[in-house]
C-alpha cells in the first residue's frame, strides 16, 4: 500500500520521481514503519503542465469517460487525431485498463489482476498504426508505475486505491 502511495505522490504532489523500479531501491524501517527510496540517478522532474493533464486522463479513466482520454491523449501527443479507429480504440481501452485500479470500489488485488496481460493484448494494434511516439516524459513514469504494478504483484497485495487516488486529486 505504502508503494503506491508513495508514486502517488511522486506524481501528483512532488511531480518528481526516482523512476527506477528496482525493488532494491525501496527500502522498509520497520521501527519507524516508514517506506524510503534510495537511488536518485534516475530521478525525473515533470512540468506540472503535463502532470496536470496526465491526472486528469487518469480521472477521466476511472469516470469511464472515453472521449475525455481521447481529448487529453491528442493534446498531450499521445495521439495525433489522425489514427485508424483501431489505434484509437486500443490507445483508449489502454487507458481505461490503467484508471480500472483507482476506480474499483474496495480492495484491488494485485495478485489476481490482469492489467497486463490486457494491455499487452493491445501492444500488436498499437505496434502497427502508431502514428507517433507518445510524450517523452511517459517512458520513465511508465516504466515506475508498470514496476509498482509488479511489486505490488509478487507480494500478492490487496488494497484499496481508489481512496488513495480521491486523496491526491
Amino acid at each position: 500500500k505504502m508503494v503506491m502511495q508513495l508514486v502517488l505522490l511522486e506524481l501528483f504532489e512532488m511531480r518528481c520521481m526516482q523512476t527506477d523500479p528496482n525493488w532494491s531501491n525501496f527500502l522498509y524501517d520497520e521501527s519507524t514503519r516508514r517506506l524510503m527510496l534510495i537511488d536518485f540517478g534516475a530521478t525525473r522532474f515533470y512540468t506540472k503542465k503535463f502532470m496536470d493533464n496526465y491526472l486528469k486522463i487518469i480521472i477521466a479513466a476511472t469516470k469511464n469517460d472515453r472521449d475525455t482520454v481521447h481529448r487529453l491523449s491528442v493534446e498531450m501527443g499521445f495521439l495525433t487525431g489522425y489514427e485508424s479507429q483501431a489505434m484509437e480504440v486500443a490507445h483508449v481501452d489502454a487507458v481505461m485498463i490503467l484508471g480500472e485500479v483507482f476506480s474499483i470500489e474496495g480492495e484491488f488485488e494485485f495478485g489476481k489482476q490482469q492489467t497486463t496481460k490486457k494491455i499487452a493484448n493491445l501492444v500488436p494494434v498499437m505496434v502497427a498504426h502508431r502514428l507517433c511516439p507518445p510524450p517523452e516524459e511517459v517512458y520513465s513514469l511508465h516504466r515506475k508505475l508498470s514496476g509498482v504494478f509488479l511489486l505490488c504483484y509478487k507480494l500478492n497485495a490487496k488494497f484499496a486505491c481508489k481512496p488513495m487516488f480521491n486523496e491526491i486529486v
